[in-house]
């Protein structure tokens, strides 16, 4: 699952920011903001320009823990430049969470978290043009914002349409028609004020920078129901609407809503792959089913290398960690080097919510079953949370074999409820683990089938479950995090208090493609930026 983020084409104004819902001080919050800024806003000549004042590039190898999408955009760009890159990747393929995985002999190909990102000249578009790669990514439309089922309705939200959104909604829920056209023209009056600099007697940015979404929506609209469709988008951000600053939400689904989604048609694994190739081709390696034991330090304190848990050693000037940082900071740096109050900081952040995934290879085709990203609410007023369902055939004709049909279930889940089945897990003990994720899955697909697509379970051919402690054990995050930190315990700068040991990654910037690219491109701008003053 991907986070939508949005594009700004200048710098806010100076906001008076209440920060008591987002959990970040105001400078942390702006930064998230702006971390996804529109290409306008970024120096593309910068990078070029520092990487040719730094005189003999092989004297500064660069080694990159992790092959997500922030360390591969990383290992790109110094690649690019001339500079000796390894990266040490302990999975066989590259990409974390923007990977693909085959089954029943490649007659399905899941994608393991994609979903869409924003359309329309998005950031990671920008990098991968900048890299000089965009050419082998095939993208497609989303062909709908979402469909919404609940119990009592059933509506399916326009793409690239606020004004068919709000019609839409306004059917179902007639006495609340104002309320939603009023909700979503503050929407729109945030991607005004970002985009064009309108100005406007009440910043609609200062007004929703000091309160939730859920107070935001409390002001127009009481249905519950009406409210859930409203916040529809906040699973995204892995955060209730009490919890998520009603400015950050209004941004971040904005530019979906006015400017719709788009799917890598290849998958992510092409995504992946594009980078690791290129990363290959301008001489960089890609060491892959290999672990990182430890940064090595001279003397000086300064980085030299680092050493893999075989003992083999990759000479470093800079290491950029695309792992973890709990594990970079705590397991991998001597202790001595990292300031306490950095430490703390580290230590003070939990992860970010985790999830449950079911994906299934039917059988048989399902064209008659409409719209590709459908939202499956529960029962009012219970703690069913829902979950969310991707038809991948309805993106475009061709997405799987003929006479089959290829979805995912997805639902957020904490790691708590996975730590009873942790420990026998990591040792291959998973008799009781099984049981308990088969239970779920099943739950899933009844209620699928109950809700959307009869018969479903007579047509499974294929089915992987996918849990927060298979999360962790392909990416090493702790707590199967799929956004890095909580959002509310904030972000990190991707230079660390550690002399060239740099960050990049959903636990620099958050989770989501776009952050995690360009927290990537940051990363490498870091080094570029410190290797002239060495």
């Amino acid at each position: 699952m991907t986070s939508r983020f949005f594009s700004i084409h200048r710098t806010p104004g100076s906001l008076s920011l209440d920060m008591r819902y987002s959990g970040l001080t105001r400078r942390k919050f702006m930064k998230t903001i702006l971390a996804a800024g529109s290409a306008a806003a970024v120096n593309w000549t910068a990078m070029g320009a520092a990487a040719s004042q730094v005189r003999d590039k092989q004297r500064f190898p660069v080694v990159v823990i992790g092959s997500g999408l922030g360390g591969l955009v990383s290992a790109a760009y110094l690649s690019k430049y001339g500079f000796p890159v390894t990266v040490i990747e302990q999975h066989r393929i590259p990409g974390g969470y923007a990977t693909s995985f085959d089954r029943a002999g490649g007659r399905f190909t899941f994608d393991v978290s994609l979903h869409a990102t924003v359309a329309e000249h998005a950031m990671p578009e920008r990098i991968l043009k900048d890299l000089g790669i965009w050419h082998r990514i095939e993208t497609v439309y989303t062909p709908e914002l979402r469909r919404i089922i609940a119990p009592g309705f059933d509506v399916t939200l326009p793409a690239k349409d606020p004004d068919g959104v709000k019609q839409d909604l306004s059917r179902v829920f007639p006495d609340e028609a104002a309320g939603i056209h009023r909700f979503y023209s503050d929407m729109e009056q945030v991607i005004r004020e970002l985009w064009y600099q309108e100005r406007f007697q009440e910043s609609m940015m200062e007004k929703l920078s000091a309160m939730s979404l859920e107070t935001w929506m409390n002001q127009y609209v009481v249905d519950p129901d009406v409210k859930r469709c409203l916040a529809v988008f906040s699973g995204y951000y892995g955060k209730s609407p009490r919890d998520t600053n009603a400015l950050f939400y209004a941004i971040a689904t904005g530019e979906y809503l006015v400017l719709g989604g788009q799917y890598y048609k290849t998958r992510s694994q092409d995504l992946s792959d594009a980078l690791a190739d290129m990363i290959e081709a301008h001489g960089g390696t890609i060491r892959y089913e290999t672990r990182v034991d430890r940064v090595e330090f001279d003397s000086a304190g300064q980085v030299c290398g680092v050493t893999d848990e075989s003992g083999e050693n990759h000479p470093a000037k800079a290491v950029v960690g695309n792992c973890s940082a709990p594990r970079l900071i705590h397991s991998m740096i001597p202790g001595h080097l990292v300031p306490a109050e950095y430490r703390r900081k580290i230590i003070g952040q939990k992860p970010s919510i985790s999830s449950f995934v079911v994906w299934l290879g039917l059988n048989r085709e399902i064209s008659h079953i409409k719209d590709y990203e459908i939202d499956i609410f529960g029962d009012p007023g219970s703690d069913d949370p829902g979950f969310g369902v991707n038809i991948y055939d309805n993106l475009y004709e061709g997405y799987s074999l003929p006479g089959t049909s290829t979805l995912s279930l997805i639902t957020l889940s904490d790691y708590s409820d996975w730590t009873p089945y942790a420990a026998d897990y990591f040792k291959g003990r998973k008799a009781a683990y099984n049981t308990k994720k088969q239970q779920m899955a099943k739950r899933l697909v009844q209620r699928l089938e109950e809700r959307l697509i009869p018969g479903l379970s007579r047509m499974i051919e294929v089915m992987e479950i996918g849990t927060p402690l298979t999360n962790e054990r392909y990416t090493g995050n702790p707590g199967g995090a799929i956004y890095g930190f909580d959002s509310d315990t904030g972000t990190l700068d991707v230079r660390t208090p550690v002399k060239g040991v740099y960050l990049a990654g959903a636990w620099a910037a958050g989770g989501g493609y776009t952050p995690v690219m360009m927290s990537g491109r940051d990363a490498a701008k870091a080094v570029l930026k410190d290797f002239q003053t060495t």
